[in-house]
């Protein structure tokens, strides 16, 4: 009785770890898929189109190695178009298909290769929230945009 019990005790860790590794993974990967989804927005979009109408946010949005002080802002793009709300936005909670909260930041700047032209490296970040609080990076994914793409 003593044997089984404790051979019991011990699928029973295995199991609650198993469960605890499988909730951090599908997390993960929903932070991985709000990454990507706010990726595509900017790939397709006309260069000019590629900016934030703010940079300013909390200490966890200005605590990023991607922040800058000169990050890219603005308040319209040509040809005529108008870039997705979501595209512009700094930082944004969203909800996940999970139905958990995530934090979406989006740094935005510009970078000039030597002896090439203008770049603009969009950085996004996805952030756990757990009631209110936004807690540790899920995902980080950056891209460069060149003027060609106009």
């Amino acid at each position: 009785m003593g044997v089984l019990a404790i051979a019991i005790s011990a699928q029973l860790t295995v199991f609650a770890s198993s469960y605890t590794s499988l909730g951090r993974a599908s997390m993960k990967c929903t932070a991985v898929t709000l990454a990507d989804i706010q990726m595509e927005t900017y790939r397709t979009a006309p260069y000019s189109c590629i900016y934030l109408t703010s940079a300013s946010g909390d200490s966890a949005y200005s605590g990023d190695s991607a922040y800058s002080a000169s990050q890219v802002t603005g308040s319209n793009c040509s040809p005529n178009a108008t870039p997705a709300t979501s595209a512009t936005t700094a930082s944004q909670t969203v909800s996940g298909p999970d139905h958990r909260s995530y934090r979406v930041d989006t740094y935005i700047v510009t970078t000039t290769p030597t002896g090439g032209r203008a770049l603009k490296k969009v950085t996004v970040v996805v952030h756990a929230v757990t009631n209110g609080v936004v807690g540790s990076v899920l995902a980080r994914e950056a891209s460069t945009f060149d003027q060609a793409q106009a």
